[in-house]
């Protein structure tokens, strides 16, 4: 007993339809606006690598290229035991948040950042962080003087402690905090304090010796030796993702079929027959149908016989990954009619 074609053509769209189409996200593109190797500040000011300070040629040439950012990455490294170790972190960027906002904080762009990030992400090669994804953390970043009462963020800290939620007074001093925290676990993740001349408090995890989780006043435990705090901006990239072709009825030669597939992001499709580009079904636009992006074009099989069916996703820009379907095993029927 032969199935149907028409039948399993039309199951497959069903199938095709009734299936989800992911919105996985890849690692981000990023670009590097600023960077330091020194730990002290010289006079007022953070000493930055030539070319990625405040109106540096790297943050200079962003953000007149006009690209977009939704994400901001962290990347610190310093040395423990004559190890030099890293941690890297990003998060998402906050309403209002801007690249000038970004520079390392002192006492002459008076910078000033405390607040709660999102979908902190978190690698390291020191075994005292925690690495993975979490939903909260937490940035604690001033040029000035700070103390152990709760700075008014939610979740509360320890106001007996330095740890995740100190406060600053504005123009106090110029001990200076660099700090990132993830809160889901309440634990420190980098910080560099004291950043004035002098032995600067560095820390990877929580402090492991001072009874001050954030690492203040643990100054010598972590060396600069190897120091070096990065910042960079970038675009979260989804992973492109393509449905089936799909098509009703059965193929026949002669005749014309339409055949379609839904793409997750703006972009074009190029749909193959027997691993060869359909003629006229070349880049065709996705467009919106009922809420899905859908790729359609006319195919009119030249031949008879068995072969397969796949779509390739192009997209329009960076912010998603290209991608190629499945394949669908098909049999294109004799023409129905005799000449």
């Amino acid at each position: 007993m032969r199935r149907s074609i028409g039948v399993v053509a039309i199951t497959s769209l069903i199938i095709s339809l009734l299936a989800p189409v992911s919105t996985a996200s890849a690692a981000p593109s990023w670009t590097l606006i600023y960077e330091t190797t020194t730990s002290a500040r010289s006079g007022n000011n953070i000493v930055y690598t030539a070319g990625y300070g405040r109106g540096g040629t790297a943050v200079t040439n962003f953000a007149n290229s006009g690209k977009t950012w939704d994400v901001i990455r962290v990347r610190f490294e310093a040395t423990l035991s004559s190890t030099l170790y890293y941690t890297d972190v990003y998060f998402n960027k906050w309403s209002g948040a801007t690249l000038t906002g970004l520079e390392f904080p002192d006492l002459t762009n008076a910078n000033t950042i405390q607040r709660n990030v999102s979908n902190m992400v978190v690698a390291s090669n020191y075994s005292g962080v925690r690495t993975g994804t979490f939903a909260l953390g937490r940035l604690e970043w001033w040029p000035y003087n700070y103390g152990q009462t709760a700075g008014g963020l939610s979740p509360v800290g320890n106001s007996s402690t330095y740890d995740w939620d100190d406060s600053f007074v504005s123009g106090s001093g110029d001990h200076g905090s660099f700090q990132i925290h993830n809160l889901t676990d309440t634990q420190t993740v980098v910080a560099w304090n004291m950043h004035r001349t002098g032995t600067q408090e560095l820390g990877m995890g929580n402090a492991t010796s001072g009874g001050n989780p954030d690492w203040t006043g643990a100054g010598g435990v972590w060396t600069n030796a190897g120091f070096k705090v990065q910042i960079y901006v970038g675009d979260s990239v989804t992973i492109g993702t393509i449905s089936q072709p799909t098509f009703s009825g059965s193929l026949a030669k002669g005749s014309t079929t339409t055949l379609s597939s839904i793409v997750n992001g703006p972009g074009r499709v190029t749909f193959f027959f027997k691993k060869k580009r359909i003629a006229g079904c070349v880049k065709k636009v996705a467009v919106d149908v009922s809420g899905s992006l859908t790729a359609t074009c006319n195919f009119k099989p030249v031949t008879n016989g068995p072969g397969d069916l796949h779509a390739e996703y192009t997209p329009a820009d960076s912010s998603y990954t290209a991608a190629t379907s499945s394949a669908i095993a098909v049999n294109v029927l004799r023409r129905s009619n005799r000449r």
